[in-house]
């Protein structure tokens, strides 16, 4: 059986550890260390990041009786990771109190560590930190190529996760402000009708549970189209910005306002009555007339249909919710061209009569 060297043995630890995916970054950056430790056979090893002349231990793993945690700040250009980084490869120090050059360094005045081997930690070029391993007793026998090996396997990786987590972050986060824009209005930065209906199905269900009601309201601007043509589509978004924004103050707090399309605006008002529902598009309605000025007459009409759910409906309610909020707003809208029949400027509720 051919024998296994001491590479080898770095490179299959290494992958173990490295392919621990459910013990977390944190975990394996520990375990890496700790092989590091047993490797050279030292007492101290961190991993660092650092920031102008701050040097921060991400990472470590130390004795018992030393006194050095995650979190820790130094300054950097007391530290042996100081040499690493100027000489922007390997740095391995057997015992540093007999050097010419860093006997004198304040890093060896101040911490005394005899030993030392470490390498500078890139991100996509930019120095992040560095990997170090170190002892305050000198190094019983040389540093081999083989060890400047195994720093650089250990170096590669940590380097590869780090960029894989930074760019996971950045992926996750777009991912974030790409599902924001996909429910929002562009124009008024409210929810738009996407976002409407899943909200208004969520609601359903939990309405249903608690045999309680709901109210829809669907708002439109009147003759929305004439301060268009008279005062152009700039002036127009404005409008539009003002009264969206003007409901949102106006509503209550737990009420959701989505822009459902041109001019219109829908309103869904949970856990209220009629009489209770029309108070609150009273305000609202007098609010945004309040917006008027001499050149420009901003008013609302409103359609507005009860959400009453028996016991009975609450599993037909969670089968068939988007037919349901369907029928909500076909309600809903025909309330509304019934206020505009009668003139406009006014609230009108849905009947079956």
């Amino acid at each position: 059986m051919a024998k296994v060297t001491s590479s080898e043995k770095i490179i299959r630890r290494l992958y173990e550890i490295t392919n621990s995916h459910a013990l977390g970054f944190d975990k394996q950056v520990e375990q890496l260390l700790k092989m590091g430790l047993e490797r050279f056979n030292l007492d101290i090893a961190i991993l660092s990041k650092i920031e102008g002349n701050k040097y921060l231990v991400k990472h470590c793993v130390v004795p018992d009786d030393v006194e050095l945690s995650s979190g820790v700040e130094f300054d950097f250009s007391s530290t042996y990771c100081h040499i690493t980084c100027h000489a922007d490869k390997p740095v391995a120090l057997e015992h540093v109190g007999q050097h010419d050059q860093y006997a004198s360094h304040p890093a060896y005045q101040s911490f005394g560590l005899e030993s030392y081997i470490g390498m500078p930690l890139k991100l996509n070029g930019q120095l992040y930190g560095t990997i170090n391993f170190s002892s305050p007793t000198p190094y019983n026998r040389k540093f081999h190529a083989v060890d400047i090996d195994a720093l650089q396997l250990m170096t590669s990786w940590v380097e590869v996760e780090l960029i894989r987590r930074k760019q996971e972050k950045q992926l996750i986060e777009l991912n974030a402000i790409l599902e924001k824009k996909a429910y929002q209005d562009s124009l008024t930065a409210i929810p738009n009708r996407r976002a409407a209906f899943k909200h208004i199905n969520s609601d359903l269900n939990r309405i249903s549970r608690e045999n309680n009601t709901a109210v829809l309201a669907i708002i439109d601007i009147d003759f929305f189209k004439q301060i268009n043509d008279n005062f152009g589509h700039q002036v127009g978004d404005d409008v539009l910005v003002q009264v969206a924004k003007t409901i949102a103050d106006s509503k209550r707090d737990y009420d959701y306002l989505a822009r459902f399309g041109g001019e219109e605006f829908l309103l869904w008002l949970p856990n209220i009555n009629l009489d209770k529902a029309t108070k609150v598009c009273k305000r609202i309605k007098d609010q945004v007339a309040a917006l008027s000025s001499q050149d420009k007459n901003i008013t609302i009409s409103i359609g507005l249909t009860l959400f009453s759910p028996e016991n009975t409906q609450q599993i037909q309610i969670k089968a068939n919710a988007k037919a349901k909020i369907d029928e909500l707003i076909t309600q809903a809208d025909n309330a509304l061209y019934q206020a505009k029949a009668a003139g406009r400027n006014c609230i009108k509720t849905f009947s079956n009569q």
